[in-house]
């Protein structure tokens, strides 16, 4: 079953709206005065959009059971933040569904799913990290790159998993597509965690996550006397 395209109970769809309502407001306020810096972040946001929208497309059913494909959701949250993260991955899923002919009642709830749920995670990770660990360029890299991402898209693999197994009343075979949802979160893991550590070296400034006086400072000329 492909969660993208579910059509959920009714009950289910009017606490996915109620639930996600109130978050957008809490994004949208929070980047009210300067929503993105500059055109390269600009045009970066938009294509990551369209990119993730095109990448929701390419799913590999598994039997007659659930649809399992890339995400990309924690790679853009840690590119742009939090609230930036959640409102572009919530045009993400505007445009697969104007793509795939979604049913719009269901959008609230698989925007819990695909995009307030990595965007909660990926930035609580990072600030976990962030706190705890050293602040170089290595540790942001590796620790963001590859460790958030593989905890980030795993557990939104595993929790739209269990979300689509629980909608088709086939609960009993979760053991037989766990393994494979964590493969493909590991896959996805070493891809996102080489294209950001490939964006942070070359483009830092659409890595809005990103503070090179925090992790890579310039050495401050030594004063005489």
């Amino acid at each position: 079953m492909d969660l993208l395209h579910a059509t959920v109970p009714p009950a289910l769809a009017a606490l996915g709206w109620a639930l996600l309502a109130p978050c957008v407001a809490l994004a949208l306020a929070a980047v009210r005065r300067e929503f993105l810096r500059g055109s390269a972040a600009q045009h970066a946001w938009f294509a990551g959009v369209v990119a993730i929208a095109l990448l929701w497309s390419v799913q590999v059913r598994i039997g007659d059971g659930a649809a399992f494909g890339m995400l990309g959701v924690a790679l853009f949250v840690l590119m742009f933040g939090a609230a930036r993260g959640l409102l572009g991955l919530l045009a993400a899923l505007a445009l697969h569904g104007l793509l795939s002919d979604a049913p719009w009642s269901s959008f609230g709830a698989r925007g819990l799913l695909f995009a307030l749920l990595p965007a909660v995670l990926a930035f609580t990770l990072q600030g976990a990290l962030a706190r705890l660990l050293p602040k170089n360029l290595f540790v942001f890299i590796i620790g963001n790159g590859l460790f958030v991402t593989l905890a980030t898209t795993a557990a939104t693999s595993i929790a739209a998993l269990l979300a689509a197994l629980s909608l088709a009343g086939a609960g009993a075979h979760l053991g037989h597509y766990l393994g494979y949802a964590l493969l493909l979160a590991w896959g996805e893991a070493l891809a996102s965690g080489m294209l950001f550590s490939a964006l942070v070296i070359f483009a830092p400034q659409i890595v809005l996550t990103y503070r090179q006086d925090l992790y890579l400072p310039l050495r401050g000329s030594r004063g005489s006397g």
